[in-house]
């Protein structure tokens, strides 16, 4: 039975004149929250030294710190380097399913290397891996779910960045979907330190490479400026005390603040992003937000690299024009192109997805091991869909 329309339509007066009022009250936070930014007592050095405070007295924190930079630089789109290498991951995943006949879990990954003044057509390759059946299973004897696969997912996509950042065009820049670093939502186990410690591994090689790590963040909701500036408003004796959760300006992210700032193609200062307690990252990310839009119609990403990148201003200059160039490439919906293309390469299908079933099916069959049966609820499901 197909969704009640005459239901849904009596709900919409109602729905948009409070969605109204909140679209009022949030443009009344920003306009507050914008004087804050442009306060001229806040100095760079004295903002740096006050979140380095609160780092100290805090055990969580998550909030922006600047690096060099005034708070209201913007920089203009510097010139794309005549050779460069770059290289972009994405995956996809089958995550185990208790209803299905079989238990498995694939990750997909699509990786796209872009070797600019070679003259050299893009290379492509699509890894696939099934992942062995000791691992589906916690050491509590679970079967792994979405957040499992997804740190594996994000994993795999930087092993095949590590592998793939070789080339005589430099500088060389790996770049991924999402927040450059790994982040848990849940208490840590065993396996997932093992994983977790496996990433920072990886970045300590590139980074002994020289190789640029980026992770690409397409309308980014998050407030880490405005964390920023409500620390900056908390008298001193009252920082060991802060309780982020009592902020009075919420709901107006980084992006929608520094709309008013940035032109189309420039840059915002590069900020640290400080972030402690449980299930944080563990890496030394900094970040910079860049105007993909066009004049009068800002559109607002995030991009993040590793800390040590912020020692060499060149190489900053080198990810504004890099990505910013590669976002152009689809200019009606600006977003990375090798990014767009690395993720076509690695969506995985349902026919696909059952395709890989049946193979394993078959092989249990010859193997003389028993395939379970699908659940009677998927089974049902299924003839809805039909």
């Amino acid at each position: 039975m197909p969704v009640n329309y005459p239901q849904i339509e009596q709900s919409l007066p109602a729905y948009a004149r409070k969605e109204k009022g909140f679209q009022e009250q949030l443009a009344a936070r920003k306009e507050k929250l914008w004087q804050m930014f442009l306060d001229p007592a806040l100095e760079l050095e004295a903002v740096r030294e006050k979140i380095s405070r609160a780092q100290a007295l805090l055990k969580n924190l998550y909030c922006a710190k600047p690096v060099a930079e005034a708070l209201l630089t913007r920089k203009a789109l510097p010139a794309l380097p005549a050779a460069y290498t770059l290289i972009a991951a994405d995956g996809s995943q089958i995550v185990p399913n208790r209803h299905r006949p079989v238990q498995f879990c694939v990750l997909n990954i699509g990786m796209i290397k872009i070797m600019r003044g070679s003259g050299l057509a893009p290379e492509i390759n699509v890894l696939s891996t099934l992942l062995e059946h000791e691992n589906l299973f916690t050491s509590e004897g679970h079967l792994i779910g979405e957040e499992d696969v997804s740190l594996l997912r994000d994993l795999a996509e930087r092993r095949v960045l590590f592998e793939a950042a070789i080339s005589d065009r430099e500088p060389i820049i790996t770049l991924t979907d999402g927040p450059l670093d790994v982040y848990e939502n849940v208490t840590t186990r065993r396996e997932r330190a093992e994983q977790l410690n496996e990433v920072r591994e990886i970045h300590a090689h590139l980074e002994a490479r020289g190789v640029l790590s980026a992770g690409y963040i397409d309308k980014p909701g998050s407030e880490l400026i405005s964390r920023m500036l409500s620390i900056m408003q908390t008298p001193d004796a009252e920082l060991g005390a802060y309780d982020d959760t009592k902020r009075e300006i919420r709901g107006i992210s980084d992006a929608e603040l520094l709309e008013e700032l940035l032109g189309a193609a420039e840059r915002s200062a590069v900020f640290e992003s400080v972030a402690k307690g449980e299930g944080k990252g563990s890496l030394n990310v900094h970040f910079f937000y860049l105007n993909v839009g066009s004049p009068g119609q800002p559109i607002l990403a995030r991009v993040e690299f590793p800390g040590w990148v912020s020692e060499r201003p060149q190489l900053i200059d080198v990810l504004h024009s890099v990505i910013y160039h590669e976002a152009m490439v689809l200019d009606t919906h600006p977003y990375p192109y090798a990014l767009h293309r690395a993720h076509e390469l690695a969506v995985i299908t349902m026919p696909e997805h059952e395709q890989v079933e049946a193979m394993l099916v078959r092989e249990l069959e010859q193997a003389g091991a028993r395939a379970g049966k699908r659940s009677n609820k998927d089974w049902n499901k299924g003839l809805t869909k039909k």
